[in-house]
């Protein structure tokens, strides 16, 4: 009878190890899944606050595939009616901008046109050579810059004077080629950036030192 007893007590005791023992594993358990939730959690907020910083570039290209259709008029070449890639040409001087060209399948289809940077729009009209223009205030990296965007299809530009563009935001299309909204030129973009706050709408310059007032918007990319 004191053996049996000894037995059970024995056997008790056992038991409320083995108790406590599944206890402490489901507890270590809870632990390392609390552990590895709380790490997902953390891990995702810090994806979270990558691609946010990702999705808020200062610089943004002004058409797609932009870097592919420079092929006639960059930033700084000097162009006379003799030597100009463009024929007839018009003009003559240092080119203060980039020409953005359309590509083969382009010419009856809307081109976007998209702002290369925050800030507000100064002026939205039509000027002779440009045709349909828009000039916006923003920054560079710091510095302080107007933008004139050329040859655009005024009517479909839906801001006015006054609002504001973040970088990437669509602007409006291209304007028709030989056309009032192009200034009778050739569909494509003309994207000019001048340091400051001036605005001044000059395509061309005639001294290369001039050029040291605009930026060549190339280098961004």
């Amino acid at each position: 009878m004191g053996i049996n007893l000894q037995l059970l007590t024995l056997v008790i005791v056992i038991l409320a190890f083995s108790t406590l023992g599944c206890g402490g594993t489901v507890d270590r358990e809870l632990q390392e899944d609390a552990s590895l939730s709380s790490s997902e959690e953390l891990s995702g907020s810090q994806e979270s606050k990558s691609s946010q910083v990702d999705d808020t570039k200062q610089v943004n290209l002004p058409l797609t595939n932009a870097e592919k259709r420079i092929t006639k008029k960059p930033f700084g070449i000097y162009i006379t009616p003799s030597n100009s890639p463009i024929s007839p040409e018009r003009f003559s001087g240092y080119h203060t901008g980039i020409d953005y060209e359309i590509f083969e399948n382009e010419t009856n289809t809307n081109v976007s046109v998209y702002a290369i940077c925050g800030g507000k729009i100064l002026q939205k009209k039509n000027v002779s050579g440009y045709g349909g223009v828009v000039v916006q205030e923003g920054e560079l990296e710091g510095q302080s810059v107007i933008v004139v965007y050329g040859h655009l299809k005024l009517s479909s530009v839906k801001k006015q004077a006054g609002d504001s563009l973040s970088a990437g935001d669509q602007l409006t299309f291209l304007g028709k080629a030989f056309s009032s909204e192009t200034g009778g030129e050739r569909k494509h973009l003309h994207l000019g950036i001048r340091k400051g706050t001036e605005i001044d709408l000059r395509g061309y310059v005639q001294s290369k030192s001039q050029l040291e007032d605009w930026i060549d918007f190339a280098k961004y990319y």
